[in-house]
């Protein structure tokens, strides 16, 4: 009996200690590390990382360190631009063991698989949610300066008429465009960039002309985003300066420049897992003729909007009103995202 004792003594704590387990590493440099505990000494921690794979980790580097468990919750991306979310139970250079609800249990090899991204299972911060959001990247229609990843795409839907797509060419840049069924067609391109733990900074552009030749539409708008906070809670103020295609009074239509910048802002945050309030309010200035008194004048205008975003995993749909600034009416607004 006392040599079995003295057998568990010796033997389980190291066993315990040699379980498998995953941890978050802080850096100095801001960036954090998550892997597959492999060893330590006085001196080092051995460390599977999710996407660079074994490394050591020097101590007196190390900022903090928090123990995740023996499973984790990852959005795997594919070399197909296919991701998966779901549980990751196992890795090892060679292959990554997962669970998802969809497809079981995957056993997928490493050479198949772009990259591995951590989801924290409560999700900024709130206790019962499950996964990220889905659309961080724009509220109901303007943008936030939070980017897509590489590879990211979404198509979105609004009053059946306006389709759109967005693409993430690298981390900080994507490209997209729609149309506005049968008036006219639009390009977005954008820019961003995480320059602090909960600020991005972005910029970009929308374009947009007609199908129609007869009809003489156009607008151009250059903006800059700064966005505070995370994908879950945060506020955008945006800043544009445009042009449009006007038409004065016996003559034709011509380019104008905005002799005033416009403005957006914006906010969204989650109540619940699957549901999210989001506002977004633009602020102009219009150049208005009187035909009364054959003058023009700027005049000062906004929409205000708010509503209710309700999401999936990959997909989000939007429930709003529209609220011209100093009119007694409201317009319903509905929106469809889908990640793909």
């Amino acid at each position: 009996m006392r040599a079995l004792v003295f057998f568990m003594l010796l033997f389980l704590p190291g066993s315990l200690l040699a379980q498998k387990r995953f941890v978050r590493i802080q850096l100095p440099n801001a960036n954090a590390l998550v892997g597959q505990f492999q060893s330590e000494d006085d001196r080092v921690i051995q460390l599977l990382e999710l996407n660079l794979g074994p490394m050591q980790v020097i101590k007196s580097q190390i900022q903090a360190q928090e123990e995740l468990g023996n499973k984790i919750r990852v959005e795997i991306q594919l070399n197909d631009n296919r991701t998966i979310l779901g549980e990751l139970q196992e890795l090892s250079s060679e292959q990554i063991q997962a669970y998802s609800k969809d497809l079981g249990t995957l056993a997928i090899s490493r050479a198949n698989v772009k990259s591995l991204r951590f989801l924290p299972v409560v999700a900024g911060g709130q206790a019962g949610i499950e996964f990220d959001n889905p659309h961080p990247t724009r509220y109901f229609f303007g943008p936030s300066a939070i980017p897509l990843k590489k590879g990211e795409r979404y198509y979105q839907n609004a009053y059946v008429l306006a389709n759109s797509v967005q693409y993430g060419i690298s981390d900080h840049f994507s490209m997209g465009g729609g149309a506005v069924i049968p008036f006219a067609f639009f390009i977005t391109p954008k820019w961003g960039y995480q320059v602090a733990p909960k600020w991005h900074l972005g910029y970009g552009m929308l374009a947009a002309t007609s199908f129609i030749k007869d009809m003489n539409f156009g607008l151009a708008v250059a903006y800059g985003s700064a966005t505070y906070g995370t994908k879950e809670h945060n506020v955008t103020l945006n800043a544009g300066w445009g042009a449009v295609k006007q038409q004065d009074p016996n003559s034709s239509y011509a380019w104008r420049g905005a002799r005033r910048p416009m403005f957006t802002i914006s906010a969204m945050t989650r109540i619940s897992n699957r549901v999210m309030l989001v506002t977004e309010n633009w602020l102009f200035t219009l150049r208005e003729y009187d035909f009364q008194t054959e003058t023009y004048s700027m005049r000062n205008r906004g929409i205000l909007t708010g509503g209710l975003r309700f999401m999936g995993e990959k997909n989000s749909f939007d429930f709003g009103v529209l609220i011209p600034a100093g009119e007694a009416v409201a317009i319903p607004y509905i929106d469809y995202v889908f990640k793909f």
